[in-house]
């Protein structure tokens, strides 16, 4: 029987990922840094920035544990850098041979068309930099154990059923103001969270040894504009202002301020900017072909109809 281990379970991706390898019959440990009211047998709260230890031995691990895609590298250098480094080594330690990772969209950088896993790697936020030196450890750890597999996920913006993005705009849309940094226009290629488990799995059965990359991704590319519009239009709210440049990075200082005096961290920062105004389009042929992988909502439309009744405003 297939175990694994799963990090990151307490968020969006890692949440739905752990329910669907549970209902394919897989023997499933959920680790949580925190949040975490009573530790089972298949919960366990962990530090991952620190060396893993009493934890079950897995025949695999899926890897989604990671720091704010906006936030400074220095932050994520001692998050997901560190916790790559101790999972992994926790991994030769107990034979673990199979492994799937959550890369991300970013480590392209600006994409022009459609970005396939050939495409140069040009990160332009430390999100994608720290994402694609996961990456190459985990390419490094297959040089030295050839037995093992990895399978890396580069995953498009994902959205869904109690996603912060949806919870966030919703909530602005609502109050009738919803400021957007930049004209929204760029090509993004999004993804609903039921089909990023879907892929996980997928991912799991490959059965191939070395490194597969594999971007996941829906059908059809959109802009942030066609989402937000979208989302506005099922809510039957105004649409989103969208904003100059020079008001944006403005209207992010006085955010900032606001965040530290309520002692919180801030969600609109400068690297978050350059996340929302970066295109980031990519294919989703090569996992289609090669793993089966088929999206359940294939465009923005579908997928944001069945989110909204999940949202916890509207729940």
């Amino acid at each position: 029987m297939t175990s694994v281990l799963i990090t990151g379970a307490g968020g969006l991706i890692g949440s739905r990922v752990a329910e669907a390898a549970s209902k394919a019959g897989y023997t499933v440990t959920r680790l949580f840094r925190r949040g975490l009211a009573q530790e089972t047998t298949d919960a366990l709260q962990r530090d991952l920035e620190h060396p893993l230890k009493d934890v079950p031995p897995v025949t695999s691990i899926f890897h989604l544990a990671g720091g704010y895609a906006g936030a400074e590298r220095q932050v994520l250098e001692r998050a997901d850098l560190v916790i790559a480094r101790n999972l992994i080594r926790w991994g030769m330690e107990h034979g673990v041979r199979s492994w799937v990772f959550a890369s991300a969209a970013e480590v392209y950088g600006p994409v022009e068309g459609l970005a396939t896993e050939e495409s140069p790697t040009r990160p332009v936020i430390p999100y994608g930099h720290i994402k694609l030196a996961v990456e190459d450890l985990l390419v490094r750890m297959v040089k030295s154990e050839p037995h093992c597999r990895v399978v890396i996920l580069r995953i498009g913006e994902v959205y869904g059923r109690e996603s912060r993005l949806l919870d966030e705009l919703t909530m602005r849309l609502e109050r009738g103001f919803c400021p957007w940094p930049g004209a929204g226009r760029v090509s993004v290629s999004f993804v609903h969270v039921e089909d990023v488990a879907q892929a996980f799995l997928r991912a799991a059965e490959h059965d191939s040894r070395g490194v597969s990359v594999y971007n996941v991704a829906d059908d059809e590319p959109a802009t942030w504009r066609s989402f937000a519009g979208y989302l506005a239009e099922l809510l039957g709210t105004r649409s989103p202002v969208f904003l100059p440049q020079s008001v944006v990075y403005a209207y992010m200082l006085g955010h900032k301020v606001r965040s530290c005096l309520a002692k919180q961290e801030p969600i609109l920062t400068r690297h978050a900017v350059r996340l929302l105004t970066t295109p980031k389009a990519m294919s989703n042929r090569a996992i289609k072909r090669a793993l089966g992988f088929a999206p359940q909502f294939p465009d923005l439309r579908s997928g944001l109809e069945a989110s909204l009744d999940g949202l916890s405003h509207h729940a």
